[in-house]
C-alpha cells in the first residue's frame, strides 16, 4: 500500500484568514466610527431641531406677552372712568363729579413705593426716561438708608384729555414707628383734602385760643396749613388704597407691625375701600435668594420650591390683612436706566396690577356715589 502524500496546506485559505485577521481591527474601527458619526449626526440634528423648536416657542410666547402688554398700555392710556358701569350709577352728573382716578400708596419706609411709581411710568410709556416733573418729585433711596419720601407727593401718571380720564398716584412718607400718630396721618390722607407737597405731621403744641383743641388727642393735632380749603369730595379722595411691602424678606409684615396694618386695613374698609390691593416688591431678590439657598436642587425642583414659598407669603398676607388673593401682586421694580433681559415680565406684572387697581377704584366710586356696596364683573376682565 502506498502512503498517500500529506496534502500541502491551502495557502489561499491561510492568506485569506491572515488578511481577515489583519484587517478586522481597522474594519471594526471604521464601522464603529461610521456608527458613531451617524449617531452623533442624528443627535446633533435632534438637538438642533429641539433648540430651534425651543427658540420658536420662546419667541411665540414673547410675542403673545408683548401683545398683551401693548393692549394693557392702550387700555390704561385711553381709560375712561366708569365707561362700562354707567348702568350702576344713580347720579347723572358723573363728568362733574370725577375727572381723574386717584391712587394712594402706603407702606413701611424702604418698601419700594417710590420705585413702584417710577416702574409704573417706565412700563406704561415703554421708556427708561421719566418726565422731569416726575423725577424732580420722586425721592428713591435704598432699603437700609435714611427715609426717602417725606412729603405727601401727588404725581400724574396719565394726564386728563378729552379722550381719557386722568390717573394720579400719591406717594406718602413710609411708616417708621407704626404708632397712633401714623394711624392718624393715614386717616387724614384718606379724607382727600391734603395739599400736594406738604409734610403730614402732628403739631407739638396746642393753640391756646382754640378751646376745642383741648378735647383732641395729641395724635389728632395737625397744622391748618396742610389742608386744602376746598371741601373734600369724590374728585379729591383716594379711589384706590394700595399697601406696598418688601416681598424679598421672610416676614413681609413684621410681627410687631401686624396690628398696626390690620387697623389701617379695617379703617379703609369702613370708609368703603373694600377692594384693597397689596404689592410685594423685589420679587427678583426673593428669587435669587431661593436659587442660592436651594442651588443643589434641579431647576425644576427649585421652581416648584419657589412657587410654594410665594404661595406661603401670599397666604400669610391674606391671613394677616384679610384681602383678596387676586389683589396681591408680586412685582419687580426697575432700578436705574439699564435695560433688563426680562423687561417683558416686569412690564406685564406691573401693568396687570395697575389694570386691577383701576377696576377696584371704580368699585369705590360706585360705593361713594350710591352709598352702598355693589358687586359686578370687572371692567378690564
Amino acid at each position: 500500500m502506498y502512503d498517500l502524500p500529506i496534502p500541502m496546506p491551502d495557502r489561499r485559505t491561510t492568506a485569506k484568514e491572515s488578511l481577515k485577521k489583519t484587517s478586522s481591527t481597522s474594519e471594526v474601527e471604521e464601522i464603529n466610527k461610521f456608527k458613531s458619526n451617524s449617531i452623533s449626526s442624528d443627535n446633533n440634528d435632534y438637538n438642533d431641531e429641539l433648540r430651534d423648536s425651543t427658540h420658536s416657542n420662546i419667541k411665540t410666547m414673547s410675542l403673545i406677552k408683548l401683545k398683551q402688554i401693548e393692549d394693557m398700555r392702550q387700555k390704561i392710556l385711553s381709560y375712561k372712568l366708569l365707561s362700562e358701569k354707567t348702568m350702576f350709577i344713580n347720579s347723572t352728573n358723573t363728568e362733574n363729579l370725577i375727572d381723574k382716578c386717584n391712587i394712594i400708596l402706603f407702606g413701611p419706609s424702604g418698601s419700594g413705593k417710590s420705585s413702584l411709581i417710577k416702574s409704573l411710568y417706565r412700563a406704561l410709556y415703554n421708556s427708561p426716561i421719566l418726565p422731569p416733573e416726575v423725577m424732580n418729585k420722586l425721592i428713591i433711596r435704598g432699603t437700609f438708608r435714611n427715609e426717602g419720601t417725606l412729603n405727601f407727593t401727588k404725581l400724574y401718571l396719565v394726564v386728563k384729555t378729552d379722550n381719557n380720564t386722568g390717573i394720579t398716584i400719591c406717594d406718602t412718607r413710609g411708616h417708621l414707628k407704626m404708632n397712633q400718630n401714623e394711624k392718624e396721618q393715614f386717616k387724614v390722607m384718606l379724607e382727600g383734602n391734603v395739599k400736594d407737597g406738604v409734610k403730614i405731621e402732628q403739631r407739638t403744641e396746642r393753640d391756646p385760643f382754640s378751646l376745642w383743641e383741648f378735647w383732641k388727642r395729641d395724635s389728632e393735632l395737625f397744622p391748618k396749613e396742610i389742608f386744602d380749603s376746598n371741601t373734600p369730595g369724590l374728585k379729591s379722595v383716594p379711589h384706590a388704597v394700595i399697601f406696598v411691602f418688601d416681598g424679598s424678606i421672610d416676614n413681609v409684615i413684621q410681627e410687631e407691625d401686624v396690628n398696626f396694618y390690620k387697623d389701617l386695613v379695617n379703617f379703609s374698609k369702613n370708609k368703603g375701600y373694600q377692594d384693597i390691593h397689596v404689592v410685594l416688591t423685589r420679587i427678583d431678590l426673593f428669587e435669587k435668594m431661593i436659587n442660592k439657598r436651594y442651588k443643589n436642587l434641579p431647576i425644576s425642583e427649585r421652581n416648584v420650591k419657589l412657587n410654594m414659598l410665594k404661595d406661603e407669603k401670599i397666604e400669610k398676607v391674606i391671613e394677616t390683612l384679610n384681602v383678596n388673593r387676586s389683589n396681591i401682586h408680586f412685582i419687580e421694580n426697575y432700578h436705574g436706566e439699564v435695560q433688563k433681559d426680562n423687561n417683558l415680565e416686569i412690564d406685564y406684572h406691573i401693568l396687570k396690577a395697575l389694570v386691577d387697581i383701576l377696576n377696584s377704584s371704580e368699585l369705590y366710586m360706585l360705593y361713594y356715589m350710591n352709598q352702598k356696596q355693589t358687586c359686578f364683573a370687572g371692567c378690564f376682565s
